[in-house]
């Protein structure tokens, strides 16, 4: 269930209790929380509060739960449930809070700014209040950015039918050291100390170049696979949408915060601008930079355009401006995209998808070739 939603009214991210500052003017506390005190607003929340996701009405307000016991820790935030109005699940079918999850309670693509504490999350949040500030965009702006990437998303679906395997055989594509090319003919094998297993790796490079051409410059690494098999698991042979259609703005994206990076003067830490497009960017920068390109309509010299006047800004005067950008426009991208990939792959691979076996078989039949060669010269 989010942690925070979209107000309508106040035209910002807010969470329960900011939400019960604005709506009563009071400031919540342990006896009486946010919850509490939006008891008697249901109506108006219902009709005000939008998914933060894929923007749909009929939020509920659902009151933190506390251990009966000892610390009485919090167990459960407040949060807010989308109900429609035969009291089911109001979200879309493909918005990543569909699913009843009682004990989410955080959004994983939500950046708040007001928490963490990296050092490119702290230069991207004062680059955030400063384009408030200056009125390049503003909390709407945001919205309106996460409602285009849904609808784009959502507009194009597939049934997901890829199997475990498929992501297992890509991963250990992915791995190989397809960068080393040699022909293998049997007169090598005469060398005393030959090395059928490189032998079989150079020979499995040339029987599969057309899988490598696939997967060359996409990242990949065991995080994204295993988040790719979890996406599996929950999604197996059900229509989800097609992330690929965000490629074109995902590599926008990230080539504008290499660009950013290089030229911005900002601190990022000690990640590598010319990793990104291998690695990652960072994603409290790289959503930035969805945004930034978003309000400049896509056209990469207005959005650097815009980051000069955001660097160039004098500090703002609210800090707290910030503190919520929103959602990631590109969670999950990249598990999406080994998983349709994996699928691909799987289609146009010859025989069965174990990489191990199919290097055993490769050798095996090097050796072969070998015999067959020598049995020839003698």
């Amino acid at each position: 269930m989010p942690a925070t939603a979209f107000s309508v009214r106040f035209a910002r991210e807010l969470d329960v209790d900011q939400l019960a500052m604005l709506m009563t003017g009071l400031q919540p506390t342990s006896e009486r929380d946010g919850a509490e005190l939006l008891s008697t607003f249901g109506d108006s929340i219902r009709s005000d509060v939008q998914c933060s996701s894929c923007g749909k009405f009929g939020a509920r307000v659902v009151r933190s739960s506390r251990s009966p016991r000892g610390s009485r820790a919090v167990l459960r935030q407040a949060h807010f449930r989308f109900v429609d109005p035969n009291g089911g699940n109001a979200h879309h079918p493909f918005c990543e809070f569909y699913s009843d999850d009682e004990d989410r309670s955080a959004q994983a693509s939500l950046l708040d700014f007001g928490s963490e504490k990296s050092t490119e999350t702290r230069a991207v949040r004062l680059l955030v209040c400063k384009g408030i500030e200056q009125g390049l965009f503003d909390q709407r702006r945001v919205r309106e950015m996460r409602q285009w990437f849904f609808d784009l998303k959502s507009a194009s679906r597939f049934t997901l039918t890829t199997s475990p395997e498929a992501i297992s055989w890509t991963r250990a594509l992915h791995r190989h050291p397809s960068y080393q090319r040699w022909i293998f003919h049997p007169a090598q094998a005469e060398m005393p100390a030959f090395n059928w297993k490189a032998a079989a790796k150079s020979q499995f490079t040339e029987d599969h170049q057309h899988l490598f051409a696939l997967i060359r410059g996409v990242p990949m690494d065991d995080a994204v696979c295993r988040q790719a098999g979890g996406l599996l698991r929950k999604h197996y042979q059900r229509e989800v949408f097609d992330p690929t259609v965000l490629q074109r703005y995902y590599d926008a994206a990230v080539s504008l915060a290499a660009f950013v990076a290089v030229n911005g003067g900002i601190d990022i830490g000690r990640v590598r601008p010319e990793s990104f497009r291998l690695k990652g960017a960072p994603v409290a920068l790289l959503a930035l930079c969805a945004l930034v390109l978003f309000v400049s309509n896509w056209d990469m010299n207005a959005a650097i355009a815009a980051f000069a006047r955001l660097l160039l800004a004098p500090v703002p005067s609210d800090l707290t401006l910030g503190n919520v950008i929103g959602l990631n426009p590109f969670h999950e991208y990249a598990a999406w995209r080994v998983l349709i990939l994996s699928a691909q792959v799987a289609a146009k691979s010859p025989g069965e998808l174990d990489y191990d076996r199919q290097l055993a078989a490769t050798e095996a039949a090097l050796r072969e070739q070998h015999r067959q060669w020598k049995k020839q010269q003698s």
